[in-house]
């Protein structure tokens, strides 16, 4: 009886624990080696250029593999890369800055291997989980090992081979500092007129050639520049037998205006010779890797399109960090381009979007880091007059001097929006108080100056904008342009509620508040959105800037159902004027961010078919390379249309924006199993969801902060969980529901009860075809990128 009656009292006992000690939580379990090894890129073809070579980086240095086209038979190379390898001659002038041939980014060289056979073929394996590149190398005579990475945390390259019968010989190709545009340009190729002519006509002194020494083992070629504005040192140490097993370790630094490249990679080398002596350079190589993938999950049955996603993780990690350069248009990876510098009307602001919702907030603090670092670069871009004012031209070098003159300051803006998700996405109010503000405010200030030199007599006594222009449209410039329009407004009201939440009562806000109460409406004819005043949208066109009111600024937002219609009867006219007017124009008229701007407009339309038929678009888009590079004209890299692939993924998985968090807001009928564990959204909290043959079986969001969230899910009568009991929400008019949470607290949604619902997320199956199709080889020649960058 005593036993019975102990048993009882344990019953109750353990019945009377609330429940919340017995709380479920979401299970995740996934092994990240086995399940990116799945989307490994593979080689079975012999790299030739850019496009179709394996990569590796860490932000700030890199390289590609590939035999050059020009090179000998028996020659592959290391192509390497740095990142913040710029120009920087003097300008005599502010005009003269805007002659971007004395600021753009340079060559650096290339390791040749040399072996006794001709190359004829590989057998490689870019392995993601651990970045690293292994695999053969194939020779009439015999064939060699190969393993290459580059240190995640520190600047060093390691390059092994190893053979029993071929002999590679490792030699420093160094390579000319010349501007690539200048050599266009010289040769007599290029655009005509404007600022193409007076660069064109511009004679520049070449830089002294290479000087080469050693010490110590280590082997250096110093480069300085012209006039010695800036130098960079490339340091290797070759070990080991050609005909055996050989290490190359080298670091790469460029420096301005300090004199110390020589110093710094020598220090590198030293440090990875302790950590390879250790025994600790590969492993801690790796464990960077390791805690960075981790960070977000997302799987679905599609197997190329997960794959493809996976692989922009891995670029993204590769190319950049958070205490490194802005990510310009090649990352660490260098070819001769005609754009060898930032982009700001549209690509840098595209790659820093990427990061956000992926929950990698530390790889894209580079750009909020350097507009911080350059913020008196920012204010020296406008004419000296306008006090307290900031600006950008739309193109320029890593430390953000480009003089922009007394024009709008557009550009800035726009990227001061990335800076803003930023702070969002962080739940950083504290930066955007104190960082943020005080550049957008000077922005502003910048507007505020324009509309005053340049006033407009209309009798409808609203504020008009004189001139500005929508990139890249033509004819894109003139009056009231609504790419400017919308910079303004979202400006301005930024501000505004940035004062408001922080009670700043700045001298200025009457200002803003007339300039957002006054302004000329947006400009509107029967096809939605114009490109400006007595200008419509009626040309093909594959920059989306009269849309920006839209997307990515959400100032005007499908949650009325007029407003829904104008972006929707816009956003049809943009493609279809430029996809099917026939009309011929000389720049590419559909390029791979029109697909995924397409993709991320409709998704926010909740049109989930047409974001996936975008989303699919890119994929297919010649351009793509069979390793999800992408260039324009063949030669120049683009990297932020593959990597803005992603964002239009998370776009159709998760959105954010007008203070509601959407769960599946366009997740298309062929997608019936998918799921994703700790995206992040605008106020700092962890997504977790699952859906089930269609349905949505959860979702788990967790606060970083503490505050509420305004979820809505894509199914009805959800219930709601925290802490293991179900709590009553009221839904809001908009159709979300307002839930409280505390920091790091967590609630679980579901149409079912708690113990009914499945909470595990797992990968999701792959049969052996559907795995390793991107690299370059026999599974993908399927692409139309495979056969495109072979025609030349």
């Amino acid at each position: 009886m005593f036993n019975l009656k102990v048993l009882f009292i344990g019953i109750l006992i353990l019945f009377s624990i609330p429940f919340s000690s017995q709380e479920k939580q979401v299970d995740f379990k996934v092994d990240y080696k086995s399940f990116l090894s799945k989307h490994d890129m593979l080689w079975d073809l012999v790299p030739d250029k850019w496009q179709t070579a394996p990569y590796t980086g860490n932000g700030n240095i890199g390289f590609l593999f590939y035999q050059a086209q020009e090179s000998e038979k028996n020659v592959i190379s290391l192509h390497i890369g740095r990142h913040d390898y710029y120009d920087h001659r003097e300008a005599k002038t502010k005009a003269d800055e805007m002659l971007w041939i004395k600021r753009s980014r340079l060559p650096l060289g290339h390791f040749q291997l040399k072996s006794k056979g001709k190359i004829t073929g590989v057998d490689m394996r870019l392995d993601l989980w651990n970045a690293e590149l292994t695999g053969s190398v194939t020779t009439s005579k015999g064939t060699y090992k190969i393993k290459g990475f580059t240190h995640s945390t520190k600047d060093v390259i390691f390059f092994e081979t190893d053979t029993t019968d071929e002999n590679v010989e490792i030699t420093w190709h160094a390579e000319d500092p010349i501007p690539p545009v200048y050599e266009v340009l010289k040769s007599g190729g290029g655009p005509k007129g404007g600022t193409w002519d007076k660069m064109r006509a511009v004679t520049l002194e070449m830089a002294p050639k290479p000087t080469f020494s050693e010490k110590n083992g280590y082997n250096f070629c110093y480069q300085p520049l012209f006039d010695h504005r800036g130098e960079t040192t490339t340091a290797w140490k070759i070990s080991g037998n050609p005909s055996g097993k050989q290490q190359l370790i080298t670091s790469v630094h460029h420096s301005y205006p300090k004199r110390n490249s020589l110093e710094i990679v020598t220090e590198n080398l030293e440090i990875g010779e302790k950590l390879i002596k250790e025994n600790s350079f590969i492993s801690s190589h790796k464990q960077w890797w390791h805690e960075y993938y981790p960070l977000s999950f997302l799987t679905l049955n599609d197997a190329e399109k997960e794959s493809f996603y996976w692989i922009q993780m891995y670029k993204l990690g590769s190319a950049s960090r958070g205490n490194g350069p802005i990510l310009d248009l090649m990352g660490p990876w260098y070819n001769r381009t005609f754009w060898p510098m930032v982009w700001g009307d549209l690509n840098v602001q595209l790659i820093y979007w990427t990061h956000l919702t992926a929950n990698r907030m530390f790889i894209g603090e580079s750009l909020p880091n350097n507009i911080d670092k350059y913020t008196a670069n920012l204010e020296g871009n406008t004419p000296k007059h306008w006090k307290n004012s900031a600006a950008v031209a739309a193109l320029m070098p890593q430390d953000l001097i480009a003089f922009n003159g007394g024009k709008v300051p557009d550009m800035l803006a726009w990227i001061l929006n990335d800076y803003w998700l930023h702070c969002e996405f962080a739940g950083d109010d504290i930066r955007m108080r104190d960082k943020l503000f005080p550049i957008l405010k000077k922005t502003v200030n910048s507007y505020l100056n324009y509309i005053k030199e340049n006033p407009v007599d209309a009798k409808d006594g609203k504020i008009h904008i004189k001139y500005s222009w929508s990139p890249e449209y033509k004819p894109g410039r003139g009056q009231d342009i609504n790419f400017t329009l919308a910079l303004i407004r979202w400006s301005c009201q930024t501000l505004i509620d940035i004062d408001k939440q922080h009670n700043l009562n700045d001298p200025l806000v009457k200002e803003w508040e007339n300039l957002l109460t006054n302004l000329v409406d947006f400009q509107i004819d029967e096809n939605g959105l114009m490109i400006g005043k007595d200008r419509p949208f009626e040309n093909p066109h594959r920059h989306y800037s009269h849309l920006l009111a839209f997307y990515p600024l959400m100032v005007i937002t499908p949650e009325k159902e007029a407003d829904k219609k104008l972006l929707r009867t816009s956003l049809d006219h943009w493609l279809d004027v430029t996809f099917n007017s026939g009309k011929k124009i000389k720049a590419m008229p559909v390029t791979g961010y029109t697909a995924t701007g397409a993709s991320s407009m409709y998704a926010n339309l909740g049109d989930a078919e047409k974001a996936y038929y975008y989303l699919d678009f890119l994929i297919k888009h010649k351009n793509i390379s069979s390793t999800t590079m992408y260039s324009e004209g063949k030669i120049n890299p683009v990297i932020e249309s593959p990597l803005s692939f992603a964002t239009s993924l998370h776009d159709m998985m998760l959105q954010s924006w007008g203070g509601k968090i959407n769960v599946f807001p366009a997740s298309p009928k062929n997608w019936k199993d998918v799921s994703f564990h700790n995206l992040r959204t605008q106020g700092a909290f962890l997504v977790s969801a699952k859906k089930v043959d269609g349905t949505t079986e959860f979702v788990s969001v967790k606060s970083l902060k503490g505050n509420e969230c305004n979820i809505q899910v894509d199914f009805k009568n959800p219930k709601f969980y925290i802490n293991g009991k179900c709590v009553s929400i009221k839904q809001n008019a908009n159709g979300s529901y307002p839930i409280n949470l505390k920091k790091n607290e967590s609630v679980i949604i579901t149409a079912k009860t708690l113990n009914k619902t499945d909470l595990s997320i797992k990968e999701l199956p792959k049969s052996k075809k559907e795995q390793n199709l991107f690299g370059y080889g026999s599974k993908t020649k399927r692409l139309p990128g495979h056969k495109y960058y072979n025609s030349y």
